[in-house]
């Protein structure tokens, strides 16, 4: 059976209009719901299994960008809708002598994320911070690094809370 559908790219909304503010919000619930459905679905192995989707795909993406050797502009091309949706910051513990922390081959430093699609979503609609949707972002983050900068990278979640999400970065050399 052929399909005699035809699809059209449309422009992306300029959410001006109470019109778009309401598929905005549609589009938040949706999301709030796969998040809460998807543990139900993938089991309690979901979070692992979100993870490495996301950095499927984000290997996969991240061939069409330009090769970089640091981390900051890599994550400027990764997070491209910049500021509006993404601001982050590299973070220090306290004690902690400088950006980056080193063990062997691997390299570590933290990031402090203040504003994110998902803290939104998860502020708005109830969605479940660190969840699944968290985990698939984290992953695919993760996989476009790895491309950009040609480093094997893993982030992990250090805190997530109402006003911001500290992630951990790990780099092999």
């Amino acid at each position: 059976m052929t399909s005699s559908m035809q699809f059209e790219l449309l422009e992306p909304p300029d959410l001006s209009g109470e019109r778009d503010l309401a598929h905005l919000r549609a589009l938040m619930r949706v999301a709030r719901i796969i998040d809460a459905a998807g543990e139900g679905v993938l089991g309690r192995g979901a979070p692992a299994i979100m993870y490495q989707s996301g950095r499927d795909v984000g290997r996969r993406e991240g061939y069409a960008a330009r090769r970089v050797p640091g981390l900051d502009e890599a994550l400027a091309i990764v997070l491209s809708e910049g500021e509006e949706a993404w601001r982050f910051e590299r973070w220090r513990d306290p004690g902690q002598e400088g950006l980056w922390m080193k063990e062997g081959p691997t390299r570590a430093t933290w990031l402090l994320f203040r504003r994110c699609p998902l803290l939104t979503l998860a502020r708005d609609s109830g969605s479940i911070q660190g969840g699944i949707l968290c985990q698939a972002l984290h992953g695919y983050i993760a996989g476009s690094l790895e491309r950009i900068m040609g480093h094997r990278l893993e982030i992990r979640i250090g805190h997530c809370g109402p006003r911001a999400c500290k992630i951990l970065v790990e780099m092999k050399d």
